[in-house]
């Protein structure tokens, strides 16, 4: 599996100090600063002519001024604003403002009210950002913001926390992010992809890399290709398993169906749903997929037989709902817990000595409220760094976790690590986690390591959200439903490119 590492602030300067060890020191500034310069020209539209370069105090400041240099030297109106004054300025920078003087430039303490500009690249703050934004800056930021101006941020939006996608009181928005060394976490999940827009990467020629530790990854395409072995012709049935999944309580059928339609599309063999025996008005069919077994869901968890569980969707929270939970959690196949059953284990401590016991993998895909609920915290807390939460959740749990919202992060026992980098606002509707929770038990049931399994069906139901998205069925008005028969339609697409038909 191809993956692409992920960075927090701390890795960024390891590998910062480690380039600056080496002989002879490559010359970062210059190069991000002509990368920006380079993005920003490509970027441009063919009447960009005036450009505002914001310089801040530290080295960001510094990337600013090379990108500045050389934006004038290609006949751009370049204005370069250094707002903050500063006492101690790194020899990069210093040697960057000197460049910039011999071309001609100036620099301004403020901005020119009468003044618009095509382009503000903005070169305030970077990764080391300690405290909230206020005062006269945040003033600052949200006159950016309230610009018509295209907006370039050098390595990260001023007021991003690089390391949770957390807002430092005032944050510049973003058309474009040109990050530099390795990919920050706060672009990816928080408030971060809000406020980045399209992210452009550059190593900066970086061909000797540290050895960083405990770093995640972001995950790619390329976990759908091998996930599942490919079929063979001689292939049944009962080779791709049997999903139990339970839920469905009153007035809540709707999530258990989407989850077994889910599952049923996505390749598991047999699909049974079990709902709870208090439910009047459960179904004895499913018209829309009749192909789905139904059944009483006590009867179901202790049936034998079942290849993996998914407990959750539409459960409840009533004594018979504990009860089957109860139950699910002491037999031996692996399991994922959505929806209602993390909320019942989160008020019953005495399900997490059941969880604790078991030597089978345990799959858990909370969203920030129920994250909130197993940790005992504030969703704000769960927020202001979802990496943080989703390992704290695996392992007090033991489990193999999926903290949904934008940027999912999948967290692990061991401490691996990963951000999702599909999906879109489209997501935000009712159903969508009942149609996640169906697609990776349906990979669990097919054999796929569960790892594997959760990663690829993270990936794969945004995937299928984007391709809807591009396609003119969202963000407004998509639905879970609609998820379903793309991912399909997606898994097969990319499986065909890298597996043929047994001859």
């Amino acid at each position: 599996m191809n993956t692409t590492p992920i960075y927090h602030t701390e890795h960024i300067r390891q590998i910062e100090e480690y380039l600056l060890s080496l002989e002879p020191q490559p010359q970062l500034m210059e190069l991000a600063g002509k990368t920006i310069a380079d993005i920003t020209v490509k970027v441009a539209t063919d009447q960009t002519r005036s450009i505002l370069v914001i310089a801040g105090p530290g080295n960001n400041g510094g990337d600013a001024y090379v990108a500045a240099r050389h934006l004038k030297e290609s006949n751009f109106n370049v204005t370069v604003v250094e707002p903050i004054k500063q006492d101690s300025v790194s020899p990069e920078k210093k040697n960057a403002i000197i460049k910039w003087k011999e071309i001609g430039g100036t620099t301004e303490n403020i901005i020119n009210d009468d003044q618009s500009y095509d382009v503000v690249i903005d070169g305030l703050f970077g990764i080391g950002l300690k405290r909230a934004i206020s005062g006269a800056i945040s003033k600052l930021i949200q006159r950016i913001n309230n610009q018509r101006s295209k907006v370039i941020s050098i390595d990260i939006p001023s007021g991003l926390n690089a390391s949770t996608g957390d807002i430092m009181g005032s944050c510049i928005k973003a058309d474009h992010t040109v990050t530099f060394l390795g990919y920050k976490v706060g672009l990816h999940t928080g408030q971060g992809p809000d406020y980045s827009g399209t992210v452009h990467f550059s190593d900066l020629t970086m061909s000797d890399h540290p050895r960083i530790e405990n770093h995640g990854y972001l995950i790619g395409s390329d976990v759908l290709e091998n996930v599942l072995a490919p079929r063979e012709k001689s292939s049944h049935k009962g080779t791709y398993g049997q999903l139990a999944i339970i839920g469905g309580s009153e007035g809540m059928v709707g999530a258990a169906l989407l989850s077994g339609r889910a599952a049923l599309k996505l390749g598991a063999g047999r699909v049974f749903i079990g709902f709870l025996e208090t439910n009047s008005n459960k179904p004895t069919i499913d018209w829309g997929q009749p192909e789905l077994m139904l059944w009483d869901a006590m009867s179901l968890v202790s049936m034998g037989n079942i290849t993996c569980i998914a407990i959750g969707p539409g459960l409840g929270n009533s004594d018979e709902a504990y009860k089957v939970l109860e139950e699910a959690l002491v037999q031996p196949v692996p399991i994922l817990l959505d929806a209602d059953a993390l909320n019942i284990i989160a008020e019953q401590p005495t399900l997490l000595g059941q969880i604790d016991k078991r030597n089978i993998p345990t799959i858990m895909t909370p969203h920030p409220g129920e994250a909130s609920r197993l940790l005992g915290c504030s969703i704000e807390e769960i927020q202001t760094n979802r990496v943080q939460a989703a390992l704290d959740i695996s392992i007090k749990f033991n489990a193999e976790v999926v903290l949904k919202g934008v940027g999912s992060v999948c967290a692990f026992p061991e401490g691996n690590w990963f951000i999702n980098t599909t999906g879109n606002p489209g997501m935000a509707s009712a159903g969508m986690g009942d149609v996640l929770t169906g697609i990776i038990a349906a990979l669990v049931t097919q054999g796929a390591y569960t790892h594997a399994a959760v990663l690829s069906g993270v990936h794969l139901h945004g995937l299928a959200a984007d391709e809807l998205a591009h396609n003119g069925l969202g963000p407004i008005g998509m639905t879970a439903s609609e998820t379903i028969e793309r991912a399909r339609k997606v898994f097969n697409e990319l499986r065909s490119k890298n597996h043929t038909s047994p001859i």
